[in-house]
């Protein structure tokens, strides 16, 4: 029997044991998400067990998945689908990334003060509830929050994303289980997408549907001693986005804060509109780049393609891994840097 390419090989070890042999595979990692996600088809392992106790992989297993022999994904089985006819007996296992408890899992908080607290230690403290490292990326604003409370019953991930957002920081996963807290960060490009050398389909929407001209956030603050009347009533904040007409966006703060941070939220906002303008979905054969290292959700590449009007550095939001019949591809959702807290700098590799 002709032995299987490493570069082409997926495993997953479920409960200390290996599983291989995949009928099909698809992994995303998500970086400006909560968690990835995976799905595997196979045959049955062994045997039908004889109780739910014995199955060889089952819902809340730990599983790290490997692709290419390389980390790809830590976290749980969140769901096993059995089907079967008479010729056919087929098993689907679903898991997603550690940081996926932090979706559907409450704030559980006494009083819920962290008054004085920077977004850091208010993600560490809600996070380490359910065994979930945080880990930064970048410059982040950490200036502490005066006022910050959460709500018994909040979701965690809700929590966390409120007070993000007045540091215009973005939340994010990694692969290996960790939440991000993603601040502005060089986009240096680690790799080359080039129509005709190795670029297999592509597709990009070039928009301005979401670009405004000025970006405000409006709201109000705990008054004290030292700000009061209409500087704690009547805050607001302007910054001037891309767009050539007189288009207004107006979003309203999550929480008390400083004038720092209504600033930051309208930061964020200019953030993702501004980066959400370009949007392409690339296709390439195989889960490896040029350097024999797995494409990754959270780096960025130079993308040269005419046909997409393309010819810069973007950012890849989702990194998504398939083996099928059809072969073996990665397809990577690129977006403009700034969508990913990323900011450009040229000096990396030129594509030729």
């Amino acid at each position: 029997m002709a032995r299987q390419d490493i570069s082409e090989t997926a495993t997953l070890i479920v409960q200390g044991k290996e599983f291989k042999d995949f009928t099909s595979i698809s992994l995303s990692q998500r970086y400006a998400e909560f968690n990835p996600v995976f799905a595997f088809d196979c045959t049955e392992f062994m045997p039908a067990p004889a109780t739910a106790a014995k199955l060889a992989i089952k819902p809340g297993d730990v599983v790290q998945a490997y692709l290419a022999g390389q980390p790809a994904l830590s976290g749980y089985v969140v769901e096993r689908h059995v089907g079967y006819d008479a010729r056919n007996h087929g098993v689907k296992i679903v898991g997603v990334g550690k940081s996926w408890d932090l979706t559907n899992c409450s704030v559980f908080e006494q009083g819920g003060a962290m008054d004085g607290m920077s977004i850091t230690q208010i993600a560490t403290k809600l996070a380490s509830e359910v065994g979930v490292t945080v880990r930064t990326v970048g410059n982040v604003d950490n200036t502490p929050f005066e006022n910050a409370h959460v709500q018994p019953a909040e979701m965690i991930s809700s929590a966390i994303e409120r007070y993000a957002r007045h540091r215009c920081a973005i939340l994010g996963s990694s692969p290996n289980g960790e939440l991000l807290i993603i601040g502005a960060h060089p986009a240096n490009p680690s790799g080359a997408l080039i129509e005709g050398q190795n670029i297999l389909r592509a597709n990009c929407v070039i928009r301005d549907e979401n670009t405004y001209k000025k970006i405000y956030a409006i709201g109000q603050r705990h008054s004290n001693d030292e700000v009061r009347g209409d500087a704690a009533n009547k805050q607001i904040a302007m910054v001037t986005g891309s767009a050539t007409r007189e288009r207004k966006l107006v979003v309203m703060h999550d929480i008390s804060d400083s004038d720092h941070g209504i600033k930051q939220r309208a930061e964020i906002e200019k953030l993702f509109t501004e980066g959400g303008k370009v949007e392409a979905h690339i296709t390439v054969q195989g889960w490896l780049k040029a350097d024999g290292k797995l494409w990754k959700a959270g780096e960025y590449y130079r993308v040269k393609s005419p046909m997409l009007l393309l010819d810069d550095v973007l950012g890849c939001k989702v990194a998504s891994f398939d083996q099928g019949p059809a072969g073996t591809t990665t397809t990577l959702e690129m977006v403009l840097p700034d969508h990913l807290g990323g900011k450009p700098d040229m000096r990396g590799p030129t594509p030729t």
